[in-house]
């Protein structure tokens, strides 16, 4: 995007191209979240992901910002964050909505199992009720098909991206403009 280009975008038009790029990067987030369990380091890549997050956000909405010459307003700005966050994870959710129905369908199952497993053996009493509330929600197929999963998994990516959007925006204009120029 140039900067002559960027002034007249949409936030929406600029949440969706971001968001492109977002999405991968929860969809990555995500696999490494399943995979976490037979692969150990992506417990610690998800961790450093989760993390970065904000990061990835700031630097977004900067490039936007520059390339607006400074001259982007706040609610603008927090417009494209929740943009960002919409169009990234309905991305994600749809790639682990995927991952669930046709590659892994067992994946929600076996997470459920494991619980129930780690639970069960857990020398708190807290943890044996868990346990037994697991079995009984697997018994009367109350785990939620992964399409709910993925509609509550962008609720909060929405919701919690809202937030984060709106101090990201906060901080991007705090900065100022610089002495940076966009070609």
């Amino acid at each position: 995007m140039s900067g002559s280009q960027s002034i007249n975008q949409s936030p929406y038009s600029r949440g969706a191209h971001y968001g492109v790029a977002f999405g991968v990067y929860l969809s990555v987030l995500f696999f490494a979240i399943a995979y976490s369990l037979t692969v150990p380091l992506l417990s610690l890549l998800s961790l450093m992901m989760m993390a970065g997050v904000p990061a990835v956000i700031y630097i977004m909405l900067r490039k936007s910002y520059v390339a607006d010459y400074g001259k982007t307003i706040f609610s603008s700005l927090w417009m494209e964050g929740i943009a960002i966050f919409f169009f990234g994870g309905l991305i994600a959710s749809l790639v682990s909505v995927a991952y669930m129905t046709w590659i892994n369908p067992g994946y929600l199952y076996s997470q459920v199992d494991m619980m129930i497993e780690l639970y069960g053996s857990a020398d708190w009493e807290r943890g044996k009720e868990l346990s037994d509330m697991l079995v009984r929600a697997k018994e009367q197929h109350l785990i939620p098909a992964p399409i709910d999963l993925a509609i509550d998994m962008l609720w909060l990516i929405v919701f919690s991206g809202s937030i984060l959007s709106m101090l990201m925006s906060l901080l991007v204009q705090a900065r100022g403009y610089g002495k940076k120029q966009a070609n």
